[in-house]
């Protein structure tokens, strides 16, 4: 990484702030969801058939899905922005931006529905972007690794499907196709995760201490932390993918009490249906199983890697945000739901997730042949 990777303050710096603007706009998709807001707006790409609505802020499920649709937009751009600057070239950008306003203006002569004047606009952006930028790839020399060129093209494509969900969502519950929206729905919630950790690897790969950090610790065996860091990743993954589909089913208090699962004071529920099941699984079974694995892989690291921040510095952090998402997830039970827990909640948990890949991926970068022993 180090002979093909150039250091750039500027660009490390922009890339954390990417990441921070997708906290910010998991949160205020948090909140849509909570106020159950995702249909306040019921056309897409458009708003109630315009860029901006008249009135949209004095409305405030429709601020809030209106102001999702904005600040994702923005956040679109910023990630095509971080793809361009990484791939170190700018003209993929600008030769976008003639194509979408060319094109445009066409598909209005040619009468087509706002709608699809949008679409045009933005998809034409988009697919002409990735064309460009692969097709000019080797036209530069490289200021960047092909793993994180690769990594935060990922994400610029994630961005475009992210939105595509998104859209979906709301044109098929506008159909009454309920069951195919309710997916998306789910699904919309799950792809955001996913995002956030292909830009949090993009920004860890472009730190100052990945690039120019010597990754030696002599004689120190890194093998389990590394299995333990991957495997919670993905346990976390999953304990997410269980909150969104129990969330976007409405079935967050299907078990209203804690730590009680059953009216009359047992820890397993008395009645079994979809709802119940999941919320057990997702409240009880995967706050717990995961409890244990973040506790065992702090442990390991905190014996194996002592003394090395890089390693200790994540570790210890996730078990702060452990004893948060708890506290939250037992707070929104007992206090039934409400709105800015519940909502925290979620964001806490994608603040869970980033930092497990990024203990993840600093424990492996450290080799064997940056003087480790393995087992």
């Amino acid at each position: 990484m180090n002979a093909t990777t150039t250091f750039n303050p500027a660009l490390a710096l922009y890339a954390k702030g990417v990441v921070a603007a997708t906290f910010v706009l998991i949160f205020i998709g948090g909140l849509v969801t909570s106020h159950n807001a995702g249909m306040a707006v019921p056309d897409w790409p458009l708003s109630f058939g315009t860029l901006n609505p008249e009135g949209w802020w004095g409305d405030l499920p429709v601020r809030l899905e209106h102001g999702h649709r904005l600040f994702a937009a923005g956040l679109g751009l910023l990630t095509t922005i971080l793809c361009a600057w990484v791939w170190r070239n700018g003209w993929p950008l600008l030769i976008a931006l003639v194509a979408a306003a060319g094109l445009t203006p066409v598909a209005k002569l040619a009468g087509l529905p706002a709608a699809v004047i949008m679409h045009v606009g933005i998809w034409s952006f988009a697919g002409v972007f990735a064309i460009a930028l692969l097709w000019m790839a080797g036209s530069r020399a490289p200021a960047t690794s092909r793993a994180v060129r690769w990594v935060v093209f990922a994400a610029f494509l994630g961005v475009c499907l992210q939105a595509t969900f998104g859209g979906l969502r709301v044109t098929l519950e506008t159909a009454n196709n309920l069951r195919a929206a309710l997916i998306l729905r789910i699904v919309h919630g799950c792809v955001a995760q996913a995002e956030l950790c292909l830009l949090v690897a993009v920004a860890a790969l472009l730190s100052r201490s990945w690039i120019k950090g010597a990754w030696k610790l002599p004689g120190v065996r890194l093998s389990a932390v590394r299995f333990l860091a991957w495997l919670t990743v993905l346990a976390i993954y999953g304990q997410l993918i269980l909150g969104a589909t129990l969330r976007h089913l409405g079935a967050g208090l299907a078990i209203p009490t804690f730590p009680e699962a059953d009216p009359h004071g047992g820890f397993l529920p008395d009645e079994h249906n979809l709802f119940v099941d999941l919320h057990f699984s997702h409240s009880r079974v995967g706050a717990l199983g995961l409890t244990l694995l973040i506790l065992t892989l702090v442990g390991v690291v905190l014996r194996r890697a002592r003394g090395e921040r890089r390693l200790t510095g994540p570790a210890t952090g996730l078990l702060g945000l452990l004893f948060v998402q708890l506290s939250l997830g037992m707070a929104v039970i007992l206090h039934l739901k409400p709105i800015t827990l519940t909502t925290f909640h979620v964001v806490n948990g994608a603040a869970v997730l980033a930092l497990s890949l990024l203990l993840a991926l600093r424990a492996s970068r450290f080799t064997a042949g940056a003087g480790e022993v393995r087992a």
